[in-house]
């Protein structure tokens, strides 16, 4: 089982199916102190037979949440304070007394054992342990005192983000236009007007008596070429037509939807007090200097 000397404040605190149960701020002979929360924190006691086992920093137990016990009042004043032998600190430096449970109910302030002067658990440097004047009447040394905690408050700022949409333009390739051109072929039909020869053969009678001239009583044939005009193709190329392809700009409006996210916050308080959050009225105490 493990012990005193193994338990060390400020070491996180996790169920054994590895939920975050808090940190410790106060350890006893038997026990230990767990503190949860920022706002309102809640403090549980946990022996150390419920330790399964330590890993480095963090302390499993070996049950879950619902198993641990919360701290009463009187344990918070009474159960741990002044025993001493505090992780090497004085008797009663790791107890918890009457002045740190006084003054975490009339400020609502958390005040550990190592911080003073903060709210929630923003850790502001200073020295919390004191000396006998700063002591409570019960004769014990507290790890927090007074003056920290009626002393300087600071505020804790929790920033809430949220998206923009930033519109801008770049240019692309939206399409293109091909024009594309094809040979289409026809029958063109043309008339052409052609010249030929032919012959005509006349026998006609000649006056009586005249006389032959180089008759050689031979045969002989007589060859008269005859002519004619034959029709020849010849095709050229000529430039029938033009297109011409022109770009022009043209301004449009686009609508554009995108979804974006941002943070809220919600403040919830336990107890008696009913909750709250940052959508109330103006006039909310918790919205208060917005």
């Amino acid at each position: 089982m493990y012990q005193r000397s193994d338990i060390k404040e400020g070491m996180v605190v996790r169920s054994i199916d590895g939920e975050k149960l808090g940190k410790v701020f106060a350890v006893g002979e038997s026990e230990f102190h767990i503190e949860k929360g920022l706002f309102f924190p809640k403090d549980y006691l946990v022996r150390y037979s419920e330790v399964s086992r330590i890993d480095g920093s963090e302390i499993i137990l070996s049950h879950g949440k619902e198993a641990l016990s919360r701290l009463t009042d009187e344990d918070r004043t009474g159960a741990i304070a002044g025993t001493g032998g505090g992780a090497g600190v004085g008797p009663g430096a790791v107890g918890m007394g009457a002045d740190r449970t006084a003054a975490r109910a009339s400020t609502g302030m958390d005040a550990t054992s190592d911080t003073v002067g903060r709210k929630g658990t923003y850790d502001t440097g200073y020295d919390t342990r004191l000396g006998t004047d700063a002591r409570s009447g019960a004769g014990t040394d507290t790890a927090v005192g007074t003056r920290g905690i009626h002393g300087r408050e600071e505020d804790v700022t929790i920033p809430l983000h949220r998206e923009e949409v930033d519109v801008l333009k770049r240019d692309v390739q939206a399409g293109e236009v091909r024009v594309h051109k094809d040979v289409v072929e026809e029958d063109r039909e043309v008339d052409v007007p052609v010249r030929r020869e032919r012959v005509r053969v006349e026998r006609r009678d000649v006056s009586p008596g005249r006389p032959a001239m180089n008759a050689s009583f031979q045969e002989e044939t007589v060859v008269v070429p005859l002519r004619a005009e034959e029709v020849e193709v010849q095709k050229r190329a000529v430039v029938d037509e033009e297109v011409v392809i022109h770009k022009d700009e043209v301004d449009e409006q686009r609508h554009i939807s995108e979804h974006v996210r941002r943070e809220e916050v919600d403040i919830r308080t336990e107890g008696e007090e009913p909750a709250r959050t940052l959508n109330a009225p103006s006039d909310d105490p918790l919205k208060r200097g917005y």
